[in-house]
């Protein structure tokens, strides 16, 4: 293991699938089909939800699964470049059942105060930390819910991932780019959309600002949609503006 300090800076990552991807919106407005369009996806199919797709997919029924087929997937000695973890929500779950299991408890708070929510964090980002940092692209994708939220000046409607909290914190930091796709009612109808600008009423983001400079992406139907946004973050890149 190569302990020296570095000489030089990195260079900011071109690829749109160099960054860690969080898409999540309501059910069957069309996240995973969006994500099966992207070149070599694996999916790992957490509790099924693909069956209207042609794609391919690993069954993960429990954590043990997970952890075996993530390590298959970091050696390399396949033809996908992309993880597509679907859904992140279901796989947090059995996360928890395997720790409940190996320490015979009911609840993460049954063990000592802390300690079980840790173990879950531990034990849940180790290996997405692993995909996160090897050469190929990961896509986590969730599902929304709404809340309420105090301002300064208001009680407001935000609409954030279903992920516990202590648990989103952990995926927030991990990714690069947010993706909250929904759908909006205007003067053209109804439209699906992908945001990633940030706004006090959803979360998404985008540490790139490539797809965050051109605003609201819209899905269209029959379109190569993913192709439209690698194509948007390419060209947006290069400093072009709406």
């Amino acid at each position: 293991m190569d302990m020296s300090l570095p000489t030089e800076k990195t260079k900011p990552k071109l690829n749109l699938m160099d960054h860690v991807i969080f898409l999540y919106g309501i059910p069957k407005i069309g996240k995973s089909t969006l994500v099966s369009e992207i070149d070599d996806v694996l999916f790992f199919n957490t509790g099924g939800g693909l069956d209207a797709l042609e794609c391919y997919q690993k069954s993960i029924s429990d954590w043990f699964t997970f952890l075996e087929t993530c390590a298959e997937f970091v050696k390399g000695e396949h033809k996908f470049k992309v993880a597509a973890i679907d859904t992140v929500d279901r796989l947090h779950k059995q996360c928890v059942a395997y720790l409940m299991e190996k320490h015979k408890v009911q609840h993460p708070s049954d063990l000592e105060w802390g300690k079980g929510y840790d173990m879950v964090k531990d034990e849940f980002m180790r290996p997405l930390t692993k995909l996160a940092l090897s050469p190929y692209g990961l896509v986590l994708i969730s599902h929304v819910d709404e809340r309420e939220v105090k301002t300064r000046t208001a009680t407001i409607t935000r609409s954030v991932p279903t992920l516990q909290g202590y648990i989103w914190n952990m995926i927030d930091g991990l990714t690069g780019i947010i993706m909250f796709m929904t759908a909006i009612q205007d003067k053209d109808g109804y439209r699906r959309i992908i945001r990633t600008t940030p706004n006090e009423t959803y979360i998404a983001g985008d540490r790139t600002k490539r797809l965050a400079s051109y605003g609201d992406i819209e899905i269209l139907k029959d379109q190569p949609n993913w192709k439209r946004i690698e194509e948007v973050f390419n060209k947006y890149g290069k400093g072009e503006t709406k």
